[in-house]
Parts: C-alpha cells; structure tokens; sequence
C-alpha cells in the first residue's frame, strides 16, 4: 500500500507541473539563503571550537595599544607557563586595497607555544623559516583566493605608504581550518624594512603576545598574574584565552549571531505561508479525488499519509536542489571579510546542508498540516458537491 501511495503521489505532482515547480523552487531558493545565513554563525563557532583546543592565553594591551615584546621575560617565569611567543601585525596589500591581507610576524618563540596541527610544521620548515627570512607559512584558503603558489615570490605592500614592501616566498600552506587565512613570517624582515624606510626601531614592539599554559586549570589563575604584574605599568596587558579572543574578534561588529537567525527564521516562515498556499490550492483541486478514494475503501489515514507525502516531495526536492548549490558555491569557504576581522570566514559543509534540508522538509509538512486536516474531515457524499 506504501509503494501505491507513493506513486500516486508522484503522478498528481505531475498532474499541476507549473505549481509543482514553482513551489519547488520557492523551497530551493529559501533553502539557499538560510544555507549560507545559518553557515555563517556556525563557521564562527568552529573558529571559536578549533582555537580551544590547544591550552594558549593571548595577552594584549588593555588599551588597544602596543606591548613591549619584552614582557616575555617575565611572563616566562610565571608557574605554570610553558612557553611565550610576541607576535606583530601587519596589514598589508597585495592587489586590490580592499582586500587586506593581515600577516603576523612571528620569532623563534613561537615553537614553544606550538601543539598541534594549527602552527605544528616539521623541522626541516621550521629550520627554513628562520633561517631564510623571506620564507611564510599561508593557509590554504589564502593561498587559493590569491593564486599562490609554493615557492612563487608574493609582493605585499604597506596600504599607507608604498615605500614599504616586502616580498615573501610561502612554503608551507596550511591545511587546517583554524589556520586557512593565516600568514606568519620572519618578523625581522618587517623590523629591518621599517628600520631602513623610516628609522624607526620596533624590534621591541607586539600587537599581541601569546602564551602557553601547562594544564586547562591553570589558565585562569596565569592569566590573573599576567595581568597583576603588569597593572600599573605604562603598557597594562589584558589576558584571555585564545578561544575567548577569536570570539571577541568576530563578533565585533555586535550579536551577528542573533540577526541571522532572525533573518533564517523571517526565511522558513515565508516558506511555511507560500507552502501552505500552495498546499491549500492542492487539496481544494484534490477534494473529488479524495471522495472517490473515500467511498472505494481508502481510510483517512491513507489520504494524509497521500498528502503528506506529496507536500513532503516538493519540499524535500526543492530543498536539496538549495542545499546543494548552497554546498557547490561555498564548499570551499569564503573570506568573511571585515565582519570577522579577516580572522574567519564563510564554509558550508554537508552537515549544514543536510540541517536545512531536515528544516525545509518539517516546514513542508507543517504547511500541508492545515490542508490535510480539512481534507480528512470531508464527508465523501458533501465533497461530490464540491466546485473544483
């Protein structure tokens, strides 16, 4: 009886093609959208989950100023600490201005802080890196925005002064997702070239300094001395673990997370109006057909399960229809740009796909809810009466 009913259903889909299709995409576009809306908080979330997962505190100055790269001294003495690393930013250009490439210039501390795949290279890369000044280390994603490739010369530029510019040599793309916009290099090749253009000495200068911990439950307590230490000082530091800093960072602009929800929401509840429409148009042409099957044995049961199944079918195919072109475009990810602070960006991946299309399709069924129930309640003998 399944198998009849389904292709039943399969032939009065046929049966108005033109609103079968409209509504299918109806389904497919707001599928799209909330695809790629809903994808958004969630790359957040996993930049937030991935920076979490190694035991570093990322220390600033409290007043969004520079630190003293010096302040590693002491902070290495610290119980509990097991490594420390100052690191500078530099935000530089490399063909269009409007997008930024923001490098972190990096020394030979940084392999104390490392544990795991985000900064882990080997040791022959690790040897280059800082024995060849020229040499970074680019994620994938990076690279591939930019038409990078390993061992090619990439020129960057100061956006403020062209006198600056630095030509670096990748060697290691990253693979990871954490580190897929990153690009570490030689710090001294930006302390030797503002040196050199400006006069200025800026060995001792760090946009952030951070530091590793030995265990999870001592990260409170390090963090609480870093910043006892230097309270008071010309330049007081603010301490933070690296996932809380990432989080920070991205939702910057105010509760992103929030809006878009509201706006996937707005989405599913347009469908569910236009849906229910469409499902309501579908019963009221079907209202004979229903007395028909009433009076030759069909139960109630069997005309819902019909229905359903018809309103489950346009909604599930129009929505993997959105779902996958959602998955094709943006499989690979996009930069999130300054919502993010060119720290994240935008990646839909088949967990996310198959969330919206288990969305779309409860929306499906809730729409023919309504219809449904009217249809059931018919009495074969008044629906003979009906004007279709």
């Amino acid at each position: 009886m399944t198998a009849k009913l389904l292709t039943i259903a399969f032939r009065n889909m046929r049966r108005q093609l033109r609103r079968t299709i409209l509504t299918g995409m109806t389904f497919a576009v707001a599928v799209f959208i909330y695809t790629v809306l809903v994808a958004v908080p969630w790359s957040m979330d996993r930049i937030a989950e991935n920076a979490s997962k190694e035991l570093r505190l990322v220390v600033t100055e409290r007043n969004n100023g520079r630190l003293p790269a010096r302040y590693c001294g002491p902070i290495r003495k610290l119980e509990h600490v097991m490594g420390c690393a100052p690191e500078i930013l530099w935000t530089a250009i490399y063909r269009d201005p409007k997008n930024p490439v923001v490098t972190y210039g990096i020394n030979g501390d940084i392999q104390t802080i490392t544990g795991s795949s985000d900064y882990m290279i080997s040791a022959e890369k690790a040897k280059q890196l800082l024995t060849d000044r020229r040499s970074a280390l680019v994620g994938y994603m990076l690279m591939r925005e930019n038409g990078w490739k390993i061992g090619e010369p990439v020129t960057l530029r100061n956006p403020s002064d062209s006198k600056l510019t630095l030509t670096f040599i990748p060697i290691v793309e990253y693979p990871t997702e954490y580190m897929a916009r990153a690009f570490l290099f030689d710090r001294r090749m930006l302390d030797d070239a503002v040196k050199k253009v400006y006069g200025a000495d800026i060995q001792d200068r760090a946009s952030f300094i951070v530091v590793k911990v030995d265990r999870v439950e001592n990260m409170g307590l390090v963090a609480n001395e870093i910043d006892e230490n230097f309270h008071n000082s010309d330049a007081e530091t603010e301490t933070a673990t690296e996932s809380d800093t990432v989080a920070n960072a991205v939702s910057a602009i105010g509760n992103i997370r929030t809006i878009i929800y509201s706006l996937c929401l707005v989405v599913m509840l347009t469908v569910l109006l236009i849906a229910a429409n469409s499902m309501a148009m579908m019963v009221r042409d079907r209202i004979s057909e229903v007395a028909v099957m009433r009076a030759l044995g069909f139960t109630r049961t069997h005309i819902a399960v019909l229905l359903f199944t018809e309103a489950a079918l346009i909604g599930l195919i129009g929505s993997m229809v959105g779902a996958g072109l959602a998955l094709v475009v943006f499989a690979h990810g996009i930069r999130l740009g300054e919502i993010t602070g060119l720290l994240g960006y935008l990646e839909v991946r088949p967990e996310t796909a198959a969330a919206a299309v288990a969305s779309a399709f409860l929306v499906s069924i809730a729409s023919a809810l309504g219809p449904v129930i009217r249809a059931m309640r018919v009495v074969p003998a008044m629906a003979f009466r009906e004007i279709v």
